[in-house]
This record gives C-alpha cells, sequence and structure tokens, in this order.
C-alpha cells in the first residue's frame, strides 16, 4: 500500500502500489494530483520517531524543526477532578454540619462523585492508548481509576456503617426521652431537688455526653438542633423531693413542632416519673390543655404550701 498526503489539502490517501505513478483526484478536495511512486516521500513534512507513547512529537517542515506536544485527555483531567470534589465534600459536609448526621450524607456524596471519576478515567485510559502518543494524560487516567476506586470504597464503607447504625443501631426517639430522663434525675440530685427549665443545661454542664440526644431520629433537621421541649410553666420550679404537689402524670418535656414527624402520628410526651406517654396528634391540643390546668392545680398547691407556717419550699411562683 501506498499512503501520501494531497499536497493541496494535506488529507491522507491511501491506495494500493498497483496505482504508482498515475493520476488521481483527491476525494476531499478534488485537486488533481499523481499518486507517488513506491519510495518516494509521502508529504513535504517529514515527522520523525516520537520521544515517547505521551510525549512530543518532532517534525520537519523545510528546514524548520518544530517539536509537537500532544494534548491531555479531557476526560483524564476530569476524572481527577471528581476526585478532588469526592474528598472536598465529604470534610466540607462532615465539618460545616449543615444536615443532620453530616458524616453520612458527605460520605454518601463523596462515594458516588469518586466512582464517577473512576468510571470517567476508564475510557479516558483507553482513549489515550489507542490514540498511539496522540494524546497525553495516561497517568491522570491511572489516578482517576486507582484513586476513584479506593475513594469508592473508603467513602462508601464509611456511608454504609452510618446507615446500618441509623437504621438498626441508632436509638429510637424513646431512647433518647429516656437518656434525656436520666440527665434530668443526676441534675436534680446536684440541685436540691431541682430539674432545669432548659434541655441545653444538660449539655453544657456534661449530663449528656452528646448533644444528638436532643434530636429525635424522625425529624430532618440540622445538626446543633433540639427537637424536644420542655412543658414546665413559667414561673415554677419543679422539685422532685415535693412528691406531695408535682404528680407523676406531669409532662416535663415532649416533642417539639413539627408534631406529626413521626410516622405512627403519635407525639411522645415525657412525664415526671419517667414514663413516656404517646397521644395522638389530633389529640395532642386537647392533652396540651388537660396538663395547662394541672399546672394550674400546681401552682394553687404551691401558694398554699407557701402560706403555712414553716413549710419548706417545694417550688416557686410569681
Amino acid at each position: 500500500m501506498i499512503r501520501f498526503r494531497c499536497p493541496n489539502c494535506d488529507a491522507r490517501m491511501e491506495v494500493d502500489e498497483s496505482f504508482a505513478g498515475r493520476p488521481a483526484r483527491c476525494a476531499t478536495c478534488g485537486a488533481d494530483l499523481a499518486v507517488p511512486r513506491t519510495g518516494e516521500p509521502d508529504t513535504s513534512i517529514t515527522p520523525l520517531e516520537p520521544a515517547g507513547p505521551s510525549g512530543p512529537t518532532t517534525v520537519h517542515i523545510g528546514d524548520e524543526t518544530i517539536e509537537v506536544v500532544p494534548p491531555v485527555e479531557t476526560m483524564a483531567v476530569v476524572s481527577v477532578v471528581f476526585l478532588g470534589a469526592s474528598s472536598a465534600s465529604v470534610f466540607v459536609i462532615g465539618l460545616g454540619r449543615f444536615v443532620t448526621d453530616p458524616w453520612m450524607i458527605g460520605p454518601i456524596i463523596g462515594a458516588l462523585l469518586a466512582l464517577l471519576g473512576a468510571m470517567t478515567a476508564v475510557p479516558a485510559y483507553h482513549s489515550i492508548r489507542r490514540s498511539r502518543g496522540r494524546k497525553r494524560g495516561k497517568l491522570l487516567a491511572v489516578i482517576g481509576m486507582i484513586g476513584g476506586a479506593a475513594l469508592t470504597l473508603g467513602f462508601g464503607t464509611v456511608a454504609a456503617v452510618k446507615i446500618i447504625n441509623n437504621l438498626w443501631l441508632h436509638p429510637s426517639c424513646e431512647d433518647n426521652l429516656g437518656k434525656i430522663y436520666a440527665a434530668l434525675r443526676q441534675y436534680a440530685e446536684r440541685h436540691d431537688g431541682k430539674i432545669p427549665k432548659d434541655l441545653e443545661v444538660l449539655v453544657r454542664e456534661g449530663y449528656l455526653a452528646d448533644r444528638n440526644w436532643l434530636i429525635c431520629p424522625e425529624y430532618q433537621v440540622a445538626t446543633g438542633s433540639c427537637t424536644y421541649q420542655m412543658a414546665i410553666s413559667p414561673g415554677i420550679d419543679i422539685n422532685l423531693n415535693n412528691r406531695g404537689v408535682f404528680p407523676p402524670s406531669l409532662m416535663i418535656v415532649s416533642d417539639g413542632a413539627p408534631y406529626d414527624s413521626h410516622p405512627d402520628g403519635l407525639v411522645r410526651a415525657l412525664l415526671l416519673d419517667g414514663t413516656i406517654q404517646k397521644v395522638p396528634v389530633d389529640r395532642w391540643e386537647r392533652y396540651r390543655r388537660e396538663q395547662g390546668q394541672l399546672w394550674e392545680s400546681i401552682r394553687a398547691a404551691l401558694k398554699s404550701q407557701a402560706a403555712q407556717p414553716g413549710a419548706a419550699p417545694g417550688g416557686s411562683t410569681p
């Protein structure tokens, strides 16, 4: 076969050796030309051997020597960009704590980006190999494949562990309220029977080691929020030592709004004796009114108790 280029448009042509020396016409530009004989140069531009599989190529144009550097395969660059975005997303979301359970959401996004990087690097690598030195970036493609696979496995494992923990091992709302009740009892033991009016105090003073105990798992809120609310009437301090005034059925902590966050349609209320009362959403307002009436009776009992000579204070009223 004779391979040569059109002297008019530089289009590459290939014909059988039997056409050597015969007139022909370029299929690209239509120019008349003669097929060179075997052994004649294909064109006035004579390429030399490439410096390497992905290195520059030296060509001669007349008396001038030019070094041509192959372009970098775009997909190889994109794959490495995906890897950088994968790692960045994990640490930005994890350290930023913008969402609930950031160390689950971050690795999930990171694993997906790393997987895209690995999938992009595979065709990039094969494209570079098929180019026979006309494209660069094989190292980037290899980094994309190996790094993408490693990050996908690593971040995917972290995300899987967090998901399993949330589905099977994560404490329920009842577990959270039980932990809060235990912390309230410990607080009361060190403060003459009184419990705080703000759940944040339990975290600040170390009665709750993890702030996530203040977040119901059914609520989709940002980390650092508190989905539970104290249900203590203003102006009254609950004293666990004054059992004659504060009944066991008194609600002290409950779910916060929105009250329909639980799939079963029940609102959780923590009572003074540690019982967790589950109230249907459509009866929640009625239940709160009943608790309000209970608080009014407590207020009256405290005033009556305070009016008795020599009575020990069991709470405070306005």
